[in-house]
């Protein structure tokens, strides 16, 4: 087989070095290279670098290596490619644009970095096209796709939730949309719904909307403490609990077996019902079973997203109901404020779950979130939480912040990030911010914001210089 012509003399190759083997996969050390030479000067914005084929045979390696390399290229901003012409390097080399923002307050999935995501969606529509046929995809959610969706659903959460999960669950756009039906289903205006002292805003919207009360509960590093929802639904008569005990948002903690099954026992004892919100599980190789599973699902309702673990357009979601309800409550306050799933992105979240690509694609995101919590780790200081495999990081601010202060001097420098007080349910929770690794565009662009918030944080606000309008 002929080798490939040489590239022109005009197309900067020189940057080009030998791989190291064991020095990691082979197309990150392409793409290392490549921004290694964008840094130095040695490529600079607009120059073209080699076409693949050249690549791979100068440096006796398969095309799809380095195909895989420049999409990565393509997805950090170091290179854009157009068809006919080749690949260029990018004017800043990846780095964010003056005047650009990284918004890292909402908390989303990282995109992988080999750019596999779209080719899933695109397959994944393609097959379900072939299948059904537009047709059947241009109606509401109907009674035949909610058999087919709950089906998969079954399958889905059938490792967490052992035999519960073969009961009939609910399928809804979305977690938001869940929480606030079963909060209208199981509550009245006035009434008291108890949760943890730092919790997901979604629900405190959905709370607010409905004219409820929201009470926090004592926690610890384990989570709630049993003898304080006993001690709480006694002084407030409150008659349901919400919390989130796996990879909780915002602290990151997850609340172990034991601490589940105490927590269980109170809320079986005094008759609670439960709403656990769970959809950062399948993040986890470790998660401990769901508080569900302690109660034998008695009372409680159990939510998982598709949206945290797979991908945030999906807007999927399943419910399953107690044990000793239908769910017909939910399933009516479901539809009376809208008409269900999207068909298509519903049939795309089955497909992917009866393929095998859903789990395919939590393995994409668990090593990509793996990356970039590593990240967070190195560049932050030691106060900061950051579990392996979670979407985000709780960053504790230091005594020369407070939180609203430090959150607009990061804006200033165009990184968004969500502090604490969105969070509290009372005052008293303390200075931090969530910090989402997942709103950056790839891992260069989340070490610069990251590298910018550890050095804000030894900036002492209160100096002249430095005031904040």
């Amino acid at each position: 087989m002929r080798k490939p012509t040489p590239p022109h003399e005009s197309i900067r190759a020189g940057w080009l070095k030998p791989l190291t083997p064991g020095a990691g996969p082979r197309y990150q050390q392409i793409v290392g290279q490549l921004a290694q030479a964008i840094r130095t000067g040695e490529l600079a914005s607009g120059d073209q670098i080699p076409p693949q084929r050249w690549l791979a045979s100068e440096l006796g390696i398969d095309l799809t290596t380095v195909t895989r390399a420049y999409t990565e290229a393509r997805n950090r901003g170091l290179i854009a490619s157009f068809s006919g012409r080749g690949s260029y390097v990018l004017a800043g080399g990846g780095s964010p644009h003056p005047g650009s923002r990284v918004d890292l307050s909402m908390n989303i999935p990282p995109q992988p970095a080999g750019g596999e995501l779209a080719d899933r969606v695109r397959n994944g529509v393609a097959d379900i096209l072939d299948r059904q046929g537009i047709e059947a995809l241009s109606v509401y959610q109907n009674d035949a796709t909610n058999v087919s969706a709950m089906q998969a659903g079954q399958a889905w959460l059938g490792p967490a939730l052992g035999a519960l999960a073969s009961r009939p669950l609910l399928v809804c756009a979305g977690t938001q949309a869940a929480i606030f039906s079963v909060l209208l289903t199981v509550a009245r205006a006035g009434d008291t719904v108890l949760c943890e002292p730092l919790t997901y805003p979604g629900f405190l919207l959905a709370a607010s909307q409905l004219d409820l009360r929201v009470q926090a509960v004592e926690s610890d590093a384990d989570g709630v403490l049993p003898d304080a929802i006993d001690r709480q639904h006694r002084n407030t008569g409150a008659r349901v609990v919400y919390l989130n005990p796996t990879l909780h948002n915002p602290t990151t903690r997850t609340m172990p077996e034991q601490r589940r099954r105490d927590v269980a026992a109170v809320l079986q004892k005094r008759g609670l019902t439960l709403i656990e919100d769970d959809p950062y599980r399948y993040l986890l190789h470790d998660a401990p079973p769901p508080l569900a599973t302690f109660t034998g699902g008695q009372a409680t309702y159990y939510l998982a997203s598709l949206s945290k673990c797979l991908w945030p357009s999906l807007r999927v979601s399943f419910i399953v109901p107690p044990a000793e309800d239908s769910g017909a409550g939910v399933q009516d306050s479901l539809r009376a404020s809208s008409m269900g799933c999207s068909s298509l992105l519903l049939a795309l979240g089955e497909q992917w779950i009866r393929s095998g690509a859903a789990r395919q694609i939590v393995q994409d995101i668990q090593r990509e979130a793996r990356a970039r919590q590593a990240l967070a780790r190195a560049l932050l200081p030691g106060t900061a939480q950051a579990p392996p495999t979670g979407l985000h990081v709780w960053l504790p601010l230091p005594g020369n912040w407070n939180t609203q202060v430090f959150a607009n001097a990061l804006e200033q420098r165009g990184i968004i990030v969500a502090g604490s007080d969105a969070f509290s349910v009372q005052t008293s929770t303390g200075d931090a911010v969530r910090l989402s690794i997942g709103g950056a565009r790839n891992q260069e662009e989340l070490g610069q914001a990251l590298r910018q918030i550890a050095a804000l944080l030894n900036e002492d606000h209160r100096r002249p210089s430095r005031a904040i309008v």
